[in-house]
């Protein structure tokens, strides 16, 4: 396969998940007889360390309507007020993918002149009607010229999580450069592949994310774009994530030692022989789980689920696991209660469902959030963290 990135043809796949639905379009029953289903192959470049998925489904289709608010997790909002109190002395910051305002929030009340930017018309709706200024759009070029013209060009711009997203990374980095003022950051926060495949995170893998960058890749593209590293941290969102800051070239310095420090560990431990045992690994993961879970039906104990994120479809559609096995999935967000998990149909329902229908085992699919998830539901139950499998009581 052809790298989108550096356009080297020497990509070549390296796991194989089969067909998947779309990890966040959660389907009515109406819904489910429509319910579409596509490969999902990943891919990796040897040349510039770029991973990718072989299907790109339209980004209008997937994110025009989306099921996904951030500030229903409390482990965010707190990352996302801490973040803001970093950026306080910013003097206008842009959030590209701003979903409910959770970084709007925080950075209002800090008084922070901020904007967002979120092509969701339901989400967008939900900040706007909070006070929290967000334009309903992609981030394009016509997004450009009107904040450039009506606000002024900003000296930040965010991006967390949805830099992965994109289908044309090239044009958005063009984008985000004629929008920055000349000495300003561009922070972007992404899922960090070398987490994924330290930690057989394979469920991080789904229609929604295209790209699953390495330091190596964002250093090589950004590059090319006239744009430099000058920072990276490790973060605790999406289960391990990096936040990496950006300058023009010509306006960088040079970069921080963290930088230097995964550049070095990626050129020894990124490559075609790590990734070859990837797939028997996550075989035997999803294999492990699924046993687990017939043993519980096995010994007559009721077993739900807890967190409805993106990759309960990827770990139930490639486990083959259904309401057979999870009897429901409880989630905190009203966008996906009463509706089905993609593809496998697990019934996704409120918090409330476990007063009058109390399973015995609870799996905590959003795992990085444990601790809040145990504090809200009280004790008395079995924890299942799903990948590799592990109880806790």
């Amino acid at each position: 396969m052809l790298c989108t990135l550096c356009s080297n043809n020497k990509a070549a796949s390296f796991l194989d998940l089969g067909k998947q639905p779309l990890a966040n379009k959660y389907p009515t029953e109406e819904m489910i007889k429509t319910e579409d289903f596509f490969p999902l192959v990943v891919f990796f470049c040897p040349e510039c360390k770029n991973v990718e998925l072989g299907e790109k489904v339209s980004r209008s289709r997937m994110f025009e309507d989306y099921y996904y608010l951030s500030s229903v997790n409390p482990g965010l909002v707190r990352y996302f007020e801490g973040l803001a109190k970093k950026l306080a002395g910013a003097r206008f910051v842009v959030d590209i993918g701003s979903n409910d305002g959770i970084l709007l929030k925080p950075l209002k009340e800090l008084g922070v002149s901020a904007l967002g930017i979120e092509p969701s018309v339901n989400v967008s709706k939900i900040a706007n009607d909070q006070g929290l200024t967000t334009i309903t759009s992609f981030f394009n070029a016509d997004t450009v010229e009107r904040v450039a013209k009506e606000w002024g060009k900003p000296d930040v711009i965010v991006a967390s999580s949805i830099f992965t997203h994109l289908e044309d990374p090239h044009t958005f980095i063009d984008d985000v450069k004629a929008l920055l003022s000349d000495d300003g950051s561009f922070i972007i926060e992404v899922e960090y592949i070398g987490n994924i495949l330290r930690d057989t995170q394979f469920e991080r893998f789904y229609l929604d994310r295209i790209f699953y960058y390495s330091l190596s890749s964002l250093k090589n593209l950004f590059e090319a774009h006239g744009m430099s590293i000058v920072d990276v941290e490790e973060i605790e969102p999406h289960g391990g994530s990096i936040k990496v800051t950006f300058q023009k070239t010509e306006h960088a310095g040079d970069p921080s030692p963290a930088v230097t420090r995964m550049l070095q560990d990626e050129a020894m431990n990124l490559n075609p022989e790590a990734l070859g045992a990837f797939k028997d690994t996550v075989d035997g993961a999803i294999a492990a789980f699924r046993a687990k879970l017939e043993e519980y039906k096995k010994q007559g104990l009721r077993v739900a689920g807890y967190g409805a994120p993106a990759r309960v479809a990827t770990i139930t559609n490639y486990g083959n696991i259904g309401p057979s096995l999870i009897e429901y999935i409880v989630d905190d967000s009203p966008l996906k209660q009463n509706k089905f998990s993609p593809g496998m149909h697990i019934p996704i329902v409120p918090g409330s469902y476990l007063e009058g229908e109390r399973p015995d085992v609870l799996v905590v699919f959003a795992f990085e959030y444990f601790d809040d998830i145990r504090k809200k539901v009280g004790e008395g139950y079995r924890f299942l963290l799903p990948i590799p499998p592990r109880e806790i009581i």
